[in-house]
């Protein structure tokens, strides 16, 4: 008898430490249309980027950027300054890459994270989170896994804090022209305004060589 209430007092734990995430009530629909929200509020604002371009993991070039939204939900962005590695990249033979090679990897992983931002656009962002499957993410988090958003194959997982409901990371697995790519999100908060992307990766293949886009958001003021 004592060993029967021991694991049903066992149970009732794990029950309250990882199942109350199906247990308490989850409004998809409700919290689909605060992200959209949010993401429109975003439009209000100007802020800082710092883009940072790898190439297998080797620093290649920092931009500095100011960006804001203009007309039509699109960034509009004035660089501020750029600084471009000086050392060589080069293949797995010993050949060395061209500026003109290295810039259209670079101009390739451009295109890849304009389509990947993409998912953050407030109409795929709150049909990411309606169409989602709930489950129970580390330490209590809700995380919400949702397939075939954007295209055929792709996957979303977003990561909210099971109290407050607020957005701690997102996860995009998708391919475009059948090259596998990735976007790895983590948000930050306004004391008094939206959540933002914070920081992204961005990583996808370009010939041999793995690319990398790492690029942080930061000073969001709104726009006068």
């Amino acid at each position: 008898m004592k060993r029967v209430k021991t694991l049903a007092i066992m149970t009732v734990a794990v029950m309250l430490a990882f199942g109350t995430v199906g247990a308490q009530e989850i409004d998809l629909r409700a919290m689909a249309k605060k992200m959209r929200q949010n993401q429109e509020d975003l439009r209000n604002y100007s802020w800082d980027m710092k883009v940072t371009f790898l190439v297998n993991d080797q620093l290649r070039r920092v931009d500095d950027y100011t960006v804001r939204y203009v007309m039509g939900g699109m960034t509009e962005k004035m660089q501020l300054n750029s600084k471009v590695a000086k050392e060589k990249v080069r293949r797995a033979n010993g050949k060395k890459l061209s500026k003109k090679e290295l810039e259209a990897a670079r101009v390739f992983l451009v295109d890849v994270k304009n389509q990947l931002d993409g998912y953050l656009n407030p109409l795929f962002a709150e049909k990411a989170i309606a169409n989602s499957e709930v489950l129970a993410g580390e330490g209590g988090e809700i995380l919400l896994l949702s397939r075939n958003v954007m295209t055929s194959g792709d996957s979303v997982e977003i990561t909210y804090e099971q109290f407050g409901r607020k957005p701690i990371s997102a996860a995009v697995k998708t391919a475009l022209e059948g090259v596998p790519v990735a976007l790895q999100i983590e948000f930050g908060t306004m004391e008094y305004g939206p959540n933002y992307t914070a920081r992204s990766v961005t990583t996808s293949q370009w010939q041999e060589f793995k690319v990398t886009f790492v690029t942080e958001n930061s000073n969001y003021q709104l726009k006068p």
